[in-house]
């Protein structure tokens, strides 16, 4: 599986992790592709990591968030890839431009049209 396939699987289990509060074990039942073991840990370690650090890793998007945005207003979906991405470039594996594009290509094909430029203006500030 390619990494922008995994990072969608982990937008997938954020997004069902903030609507449902949906424990791991199922959230990685639903998402996962058992046959395709290589993509797992990363799969795993980065959903745990950003729900384990969700409250540090919103408040750090909230203060990017130009004042005239709130987090809670923004659709789930963008918020899940602004979580994803954030604790991605905590990690330091990959490199900032990488990331980025990754979060703007899952949310062109996610998300409104709008959300590509505020997903890359948050992301450009952390």
């Amino acid at each position: 599986m390619k990494r922008r396939e995994m990072r969608v699987r982990i937008m997938k289990c954020l997004y069902q992790y903030i609507l449902t509060n949906k424990d791991l074990d199922q959230l990685f039942e639903e998402n996962l592709d058992m046959d395709d073991r290589d993509s797992i840990p990363f799969i795993v370690e980065n959903t745990i990591e950003t729900i384990n650090n969700i409250d540090e890793l919103r408040q750090e998007i909230v203060d990017n968030l130009t004042e005239t945005w709130d987090f809670d207003r923004l659709g789930v979906i963008e918020q899940a890839i602004l979580l994803m991405s954030a604790q991605e470039l905590k990690r330091k594996e990959t490199d900032k431009a990488v990331i980025i594009n990754e979060a703007i290509e899952i949310a062109k094909l996610y998300c409104d049209e709008d959300a590509p430029k505020l997903i890359n203006g948050v992301l450009d500030r952390l």
